[in-house]
């Protein structure tokens, strides 16, 4: 593990991040952390445009926010 971010089996702990850029150009975070929710993550071989673009678990609380050029900024707190 590495600054919070996780990867192994142990995840009913953890805060899951899933980025979806959606076909409106939206982009969207969406934060899963309430030990219910199921996350259903992208089959391989299979493309949705919709399905996550990517993912990740983290112990840390995570903000995002836009960058004054325009990126978006990931941080750990």
């Amino acid at each position: 593990m590495a600054h919070g971010l996780y990867e192994g089996t142990a995840l009913a702990d953890k805060t899951f991040y899933g980025v979806r850029l959606r076909q409106t150009g939206d982009l969207n975070v969406e934060v899963i952390n309430d030990g219910t929710t199921p996350v259903s993550l992208p089959m391989e071989n299979a493309i949705d445009p919709e399905d996550y673009k990517t993912w990740f678990w983290s112990a840390d609380t995570i903000t995002f926010r836009w960058g004054d050029k325009g990126h978006l900024l990931m941080e750990m707190i």
